[in-house]
């Protein structure tokens, strides 16, 4: 047997032993007192008290007739309130084991957050929970267990859970299926009617009709003006205006290439048996949206500041860089040889193409009124002092990197939810509870 095991059986031994004789010695010094505080279980290395319990059995009770659901015999509640209160209790002990505390400068920034969150600021929060007989030093005591072990749960069942790509892919596709089916889509419609005793020539004409109308819209001309003039289409005189409809709701020949649109598109002319088909995509609700994002590109040289180089020191040298880049030095070339970002200097300083946003502000704030080409002058961030070279914008289309990536949150939370269900259940196991007055939870 291990040392630590034998400690703790020791330890268990002892409190078995001596609990009964240090309760004895509690009712003897509070025998002028009418109540006092016994405890109901030892769980561990820490025990729950009588006073603890009567608070969440209250504190529970409160809840469900706010909910309306209906409560069990007063036996049966307790029992499960005190399986609960032992559970959470086994989490904290493993909360502080493995070292998490809460700041009280952590937890009123949360407090504040709740508050805010409410409406309302700290202080009127804090009346309010009074005003409702809540004990405010409680509710933050109750709040920074509640926070560890949210934490501990997160770090030990966090690593328990494992996703394959193959999982991400089902769910994409089940996510595409269930959008599919939820999305609307606004369609214009224009149609060049080919008829059935059409010759070879007329066939002819029809598709440089509908080439020559394709071009028009995807040069800006107005799609209800053109519909009106030039559609063969019974919906012609309202413009060409298909309406709002689901996939589903779509002719098949439709079904495809409006899936595939994005808004303000044009497609190539389909063709049917009664012509040719020219449709734009004016919006769509519901199921999946697209994410844009705006990207930019660049390439810097960071000089940091330490005991060595002082402030002056770091800016004059940027000073000097900036200068014979601009007599037509080597950008690339000066930042391998004097960039003190580990990661961009071998590159010769490149930025790949990347949200701006994850720039620190006074960088940002520099990317966001260049462009391309543009040479910035010295200047000071969190991180030292840099100049950038703007090397370029585009807006770059990741919904199908955001897709994923919502793919594997919804993925996780499941199987996080159903593995903090199997911890609990192994912790408890694991753990030596002796409930006290056993008799009076049967």
């Amino acid at each position: 047997m291990k040392l630590l095991d034998i400690k703790r059986v020791i330890m268990k031994t002892f409190l078995i032993k001596f609990i009964p004789l240090m309760l004895i010695s509690m009712q003897l010094m509070a025998a002028e007192v009418s109540i006092f505080d016994r405890i109901v279980a030892i769980v561990d290395d820490d025990v729950i008290l009588s006073s603890e319990l009567d608070r969440k059995v209250a504190s529970y009770k409160e809840q469900l007739k706010a909910n309306k659901a209906q409560l069990p015999d007063e036996k049966t509640f307790r029992k499960q309130v005190l399986e609960r209160v032992i559970v959470d209790n086994l989490q904290l002990q493993l909360a502080k084991q493995a070292g998490v505390r809460i700041s009280d400068q952590e937890l009123n920034a949360t407090i504040a957050t709740i508050a805010k969150n409410s409406g309302k600021t700290v202080e009127q929060f804090q009346k309010a929970l009074e005003d409702e007989g809540e004990n405010y030093t409680i509710f933050r005591e109750d709040l920074r267990k509640e926070i560890m072990m949210t934490r501990v749960r997160q770090g030990q069942v966090g690593r328990r859970v494992f996703i394959s790509e193959q999982e991400v892919d089902d769910m994409v596709q089940l996510m595409d299926e269930q959008g599919k089916n939820n999305t609307q889509y606004h369609i214009g419609h224009i149609m060049v009617a080919i008829p059935e005793s059409s010759t070879p020539d007329e066939i002819t004409a029809a598709r440089n009709k509908a080439k020559e109308i394709v071009d028009l819209l995807r040069n800006g001309a107005d799609f209800s003006k053109v519909a009106i003039a030039q559609s063969d289409s019974q919906d012609a005189l309202k413009g060409g205006d298909f309406g709002w409809r689901p996939i589903t709701a779509l002719p098949s020949l439709f079904t495809g290439p409006v899936s595939n649109l994005k808004v303000g598109d044009i497609t190539d002319p389909l063709r049917s048996a009664s012509g040719l088909h020219i449709l734009k995509l004016f919006d769509k609700k519901g199921g999946e949206e697209q994410k844009l994002v705006q990207q930019v590109k660049a390439r810097h040289i960071l000089i940091k500041t330490s005991k060595i180089t002082s402030e002056a020191q770091a800016k004059a040298l940027l000073e000097k860089l900036y200068k014979q880049i601009k007599e037509g030095a080597d950008f690339a070339d000066l930042a391998k040889k004097y960039s003190e970002d580990l990661g961009s200097g071998s590159q010769g300083g490149l930025l790949d193409w990347a949200d701006p946003n994850i720039y620190a502000p006074k960088f940002k704030e520099q990317l966001e009124v260049m462009k391309e080409g543009d040479l910035s002058k010295p200047f000071r961030s969190q991180f030292g002092w840099h100049i950038i070279q703007f090397l370029g914008r585009r807006i770059s289309d990741e919904t199908v990197k955001a897709k994923r990536e919502k793919a594997k949150r919804l993925l996780f939370s499941r199987k996080f939810d159903e593995e903090v269900v199997t911890w609990l259940r192994e912790i408890r196991a694991e753990a030596y509870v002796k409930i006290l007055h056993e008799d009076e939870y049967k």
